[in-house]
């Protein structure tokens, strides 16, 4: 999403010996230059800074990841696995292979775990250790437990502070879902500069750009952005207690970027070569539980969860054509009616495939930007870097869930800084799935700044207390008939049970990302329970929330 204060364009690392049944895969992006470390000793000294992570979960295997800091050249890092805290009893034992190369990250994509278990597991050196990580393995094939996991976004490090994350930590889940923006490539608030940061970022350099302090430009940049992220103790925790399933937006490379575009589709000041889209990936794969495998650098693919869930995770930036209508609040314009790819037809089939053949009670698409359009005043579309600026696709995907009468879809999305729910319906207005819009963890909201509402209306916003009219909300929901809640105030993340029979979304928001608290909002009118076979959710609530 382009950040909101603007309103025109904006298998790893190879283990040593396996044992158990596990096995650590190295997938081309990562095995690079590592060839010495998988015959060097186990490091002596470092420090695992960044914390853990587990992610993508099977019924039988995960990843994990860390990185070990304060170290050079090639080594070897040692891996344990149990079914207790204390590790006496340890299932799984081994050592992992990296180097400078790969930013001394490790990683290892295990099997052979048990189904629906707990596990625990920690890196070490010779002489030091990381904290202990927790994982859940999925369930099996057949089962009808219920299947509860938490979707956020959007996580701009300086704007506030990571309230939403210290509560998320004490959730009972079954897994995470990052739905894209996990780091800023970009840094638009500063301490000194401003008011709206609680806290700086000073990595990178300034650019063209008047609007950005810094950004990241290269690789030691883009690396050094998950390493300052991953400083705070809230994050760290929700890693280290749940599975994650992470997926990229823009902002990991550069705000609205097309990546089926050479220069990104940007702007002239904008524009990025090659070497900078290059680094941006790089460091991805570098810091995240996620494998890239023997496609290169694809991040689509699906995840099943029992008899209940069926995930199906997007990429919706590195094969779209630019954004039509100069990427501006402006009503629609000719270059919509021309063939333009936002998933590209690879994908598309995919993941038509995939929803096609599911047997799961719900099919859930991991959806980076919003399926409802977002209308304002003139008829203007709020952004066409959504769905919106590429209806052929949009018709395609939504008019297959019609014909085939797939039923008990939801779209998980983040992206636009604003809790939604709503109906996703197509162009002809048949109601074909739900849509729930997480808000940010704490990325600039619609109401904590300028908002342009089309027909030259710009809004000042109140980054310090976002009050946002009522009455506007309303104008807004008439333009949006999909529309059943909009909340442009507040931050948070969306939390789900899923089970046989219904889909259960409650929006946790919080109060302030200002000060550290970890008070929320009430969750009257931001709970919706969806029915198996249940197409709208307009009204479900009663009248629409104000809080």
């Amino acid at each position: 999403m382009s950040h909101p204060s603007r309103t025109t364009r904006r298998r790893f690392l190879t283990g040593a010996a396996a044992t158990g049944g596990a096995v650590v895969l190295a997938p081309q992006t990562f095995a690079l230059g590592l060839a010495s470390a998988r015959k060097a000793p186990v490091f002596r000294g470092g420090r695992f800074a960044d914390g853990v992570i587990c992610g993508d979960p099977t019924p039988t295997g995960c990843t994990l990841w860390s990185r070990v800091t304060g170290v050079e050249g090639a080594g070897r890092v040692e891996l344990e696995v149990a079914t207790d805290r204390a590790f006496r009893r340890v299932v799984q034992r081994r050592q992992i292979a990296t180097s400078g190369a790969a930013n001394h990250a490790v990683k290892a994509r295990l099997t052979g775990l048990k189904p629906y278990e707990q596990y625990y597991y920690r890196f070490s050196t010779r002489t030091g250790e990381s904290r202990v990580g927790r994982l859940r393995t999925a369930l099996p094939a057949g089962s009808q437990q219920p299947v509860r996991f938490a979707f956020f976004s959007c996580q701009d490090y300086t704007h506030g502070w990571y309230n939403a994350h210290e509560v998320m930590a004490k959730e009972d889940l079954d897994f995470v879902v990052c739905l894209g923006d996990y780091i800023y490539s970009e840094t638009y608030h500063s301490v000194k500069g401003t008011k709206t940061a609680v806290r700086d970022d000073r990595i990178g350099r300034s650019g063209p750009n008047r609007d950005i302090v810094r950004e990241a430009l290269t690789l030691s940049d883009y690396r050094a952005k998950y390493s300052l992220y991953r400083s705070d103790p809230a994050l760290q925790a929700v890693h280290a207690r749940f599975p994650m399933v992470m997926l990229w937006d823009d902002h990991e490379v550069q705000d609205n970027y097309a990546g089926a575009e050479k220069d990104g589709g940007l702007p002239a000041a904008k524009r990025y070569g090659a070497a900078r889209k290059a680094a941006a990936r790089k460091a991805f794969f570098e810091s995240m539980p996620a494998f890239a495998g023997s496609s290169g650098q694809r991040i689509y693919r699906s995840l099943r969860f029992g008899d209940v869930v069926d995930l199906v995770v997007m990429d919706q930036r590195s094969y779209r054509q630019d954004q039509p209508c100069g990427d501006a609040v402006v009503a629609p314009c000719a270059e919509l009616e021309q063939p333009r790819a936002l998933l590209g037809r690879t994908q598309l089939d995919a993941v038509k495939q995939r929803l096609g053949s599911s047997t799961a009670a719900w099919k859930v698409l991991a959806n980076e930007v919003t399926m409802m359009p977002t209308r304002v005043l003139g008829g203007a579309n709020y952004s066409y870097d959504t769905w919106s600026g590429y209806p052929g696709e949009r018709e395609e995907l939504l008019g297959f869930l019609r014909d085939r009468a797939i039923k008990d879809t939801v779209f998980i999305t983040g992206d636009i800084h604003t809790f939604i729910a709503g109906d996703v319906r197509t162009a002809a207005g048949e109601t074909v799935a739900t849509e729930f819009v997480g808000g940010s963890i704490t990325s600039q909201s619609l109401g904590e700044t300028k908002l342009d509402v089309g027909g030259g209306v710009v809004l000042p916003g109140n980054d310090a207390n976002p009050q946002t009219d009522p009455g506007l909300i309303d104008t807004l929901r008439g333009f949006n008939p999909w529309v059943d809640q909009a909340d442009f105030d507040h931050h948070g993340y969306g939390k789900v049970v899923a089970t046989p029979s219904a889909f259960d979304c409650q929006m946790v928001r919080m109060e302030t990302i200002k000060r550290r608290t970890t008070k929320t909002l009430p969750s009257t009118g931001w709970r919706y329970r969806v029915a198996r076979g249940q197409q709208s959710i307009k009204g479900v609530n009663g009248p629409p929330a104000t809080a």
